[in-house]
């Protein structure tokens, strides 16, 4: 990977963790999310004018966009609600770490897709990642702890945001091979949109004027940003290895326990490094070893 790329990539990096930061501040987190996705529509509806007479979409196509904004969606959905429960610092790392761990899973699954012993060490070093998160010291009597918080609250929501992320994944693997990418990134957006719009219309609706006056301007941070960063990403995916951008995206994990721990005060600051160090670490083993 050049340096141009690296560079694109950290720094797309550093701000995806950046406008979780700053979704997890928000008054009520998927309303805050619905504001984003609406002024993304907004700000990028010039880029996809432009772009769609390259878009060319067939069936298949159309197929792929429904089912990522219904993936997307849930995505959301899920995170809004882990971020409501838990530290930005233990949410982040697990959802965006056990999605990595999800898809090479589900491609031997559905694909017939076989690991190498470097995805099967990947995933090993995810799960004690995901293990080391959930401790609440170095000692032999919290063994146990990790076992018995790991299936409620946050951390379950998180685990669902990371089943969605691997949904996604492997809709779009598939979706921007058949539709140009832009155009197919944005109408997923809209979908996404439209298909949160019910949940936060009938059932969040005293809560939308309040987050739009409280958060207004960094709602439209993050309705720039939550686009912008995979428009990054697709920018170096077209100048090096698509296994190495996606590998070393994944130090967003790092940044996100990083600014958890530093700015948001959230404890246990050694085992959340410690732990999202290491499914950082496995999240690269997995992307290197395709």
């Amino acid at each position: 990977m050049d340096g141009l790329a690296l560079s694109i990539v950290l720094a797309s990096a550093f701000l995806h963790a950046g406008w979780n930061f700053l979704t997890k501040k928000s008054l009520q987190k998927t309303v805050f999310i619905w504001w984003a996705l609406l002024i993304s529509v907004f700000l990028f509806f010039p880029m996809f004018l432009y772009c769609w007479p390259k878009a060319g979409i067939d069936p298949r196509g159309w197929a792929c966009i429904l089912s990522s904004s219904i993936a997307h969606a849930l995505y959301f959905r899920f995170l809004s609600g882990a971020y409501e429960r838990g530290d930005l610092s233990l949410v982040y790392p697990l959802s965006r770490g056990s999605g990595p761990l999800l898809i090479p899973i589900l491609a031997v699954a559905l694909m017939h897709e076989r690991l190498t012993p470097l995805g099967i060490s990947g995933i090993a070093v995810i799960v004690s990642g995901i293990y080391v998160i959930h401790l609440q010291s170095f000692s032999v009597r919290s063994f146990l702890h990790p076992f018995l918080t790991m299936g409620g609250g946050a951390s379950l929501w998180a685990l669902f945001t990371g089943g969605a992320i691997a949904s996604y994944s492997l809709v779009d693997k598939v979706g921007v091979a058949t539709v140009y990418p832009p155009v197919y990134i944005y109408l997923m957006l809209v979908g996404t949109w439209l298909l949160l719009s019910p949940f936060v219309l009938l059932s969040q609706r005293a809560a939308i004027r309040r987050e739009w006056t409280v958060n207004k301007s960094t709602i439209v941070v993050v309705g720039f940003l939550s686009n912008f960063t995979y428009l990054m990403i697709l920018f170096a995916m077209r100048t090096c290895n698509v296994s190495y951008v996606a590998a070393v995206r994944e130090v967003s994990i790092v940044f996100s326990a990083l600014f958890g721990i530093l700015w948001l005060g959230e404890g246990r600051a050694r085992l959340k490094l410690t732990g999202a160090s290491l499914i950082a670490l496995g999240v690269v083993l997995i992307g290197v070893s395709r």
